[in-house]
């Protein structure tokens, strides 16, 4: 049904879907509400309640786009998503170490992924944790692989990114959810969190450079992205103090992008369940 439907109709719909889902997730909406007490504790109760509420309508947006998917073109793409500074990505592709894209839960990250892969000539590969229902995964799998993205399963993601930046491609991750209780804790929005070292170990030992980009949702239902590079000139080696400050870096940049927009990000995930500090907030 969704597929028929006119892609600014899309829009309009998946904030009604989002609308409908607030109050009836009940336990997805505490876990927002809570999330937002402890990043932002100053804040009114009003003022956080309007951005989860917000937030409910932008990830249900962002899933009719996903069902929207056989619909799009290369040039839909391209008009659906501005990238502010593309000369970014193609400076660094002349380097030819592979690049790795960074993304978070946040405006449209299944577009921020596909505009990469359509900007650029290079391959482009993505991680993805397959859906239990086999039959919808293999269904989202050929629609995410439409224009180019090649999407790995876990187990053998890390031989298939090594491939890929050998190669001068782009692996595309989104490493801004929960980690394993044993991941390295970084500082997050004021809290020790477990944090995915992987984007990190992968650039120290490959050269790759990171860049950082998130999509931005506008009134209209478009996107811009403007693409961030994450310095790491100084860090020379691959010891645990480099990989930690790299990520260090990654992660106070992710969270900079999320205070600028802070209703286009996922709020309901429990990003602080292993979180060092587990004080309940008022």
């Amino acid at each position: 049904m969704v597929q028929f439907l006119p892609l600014n109709l899309v829009h309009k719909s998946g904030f009604t879907l989002g609308r409908l889902a607030y109050p009836l997730l009940k336990s997805r909406r505490n876990v927002a509400l809570q999330n937002l007490r402890y990043a932002f504790p100053g804040m009114e109760e009003t003022q956080r309640r309007q951005i989860a509420f917000r937030s409910f309508q932008n990830v249900s947006a962002t899933f009719l786009e996903l069902l929207w998917y056989p619909n799009f073109t290369k040039a839909g793409i391209k008009q659906r998503v501005h990238i502010e500074n593309i000369e970014l990505l193609q400076q660094l592709q002349e380097k030819k170490k592979g690049i790795i894209f960074l993304t978070a839960h946040y405006g449209s990250w299944e577009l921020a992924t596909q505009a990469v892969t359509v900007y650029s000539d290079a391959p482009v590969c993505t991680i993805a944790k397959p859906q239990s229902n086999l039959l919808v995964d293999r269904i989202i799998t050929r629609w995410r692989e439409l224009f180019g993205l090649k999407i790995v399963a876990m187990g053998i993601s890390v031989r298939e990114i090594l491939r890929t930046l050998q190669e001068g491609g782009i692996v595309a991750l989104a490493a801004d959810q929960s980690a394993p209780k044993e991941s390295v804790a970084v500082m997050f929005f004021g809290r020790n969190v477990p944090t995915f070292q992987g984007p990190a170990i992968f650039s120290l030992k490959t050269g790759a450079p990171i860049i950082l980009g998130c999509t931005v949702r506008q009134e209209n239902g478009n996107y811009t992205m403007r693409f961030v590079h994450v310095p790491s000139d100084d860090l020379d080696d691959v010891s645990d103090e480099s990989i930690l400050e790299l990520t260090r870096r990654q992660v106070q940049m992710t969270e900079a992008i999320i205070r600028q927009n802070p209703e286009q990000w996922m709020w309901m995930h429990k990003r602080w369940k292993h979180a060092q500090d587990q004080t309940e907030i008022a």
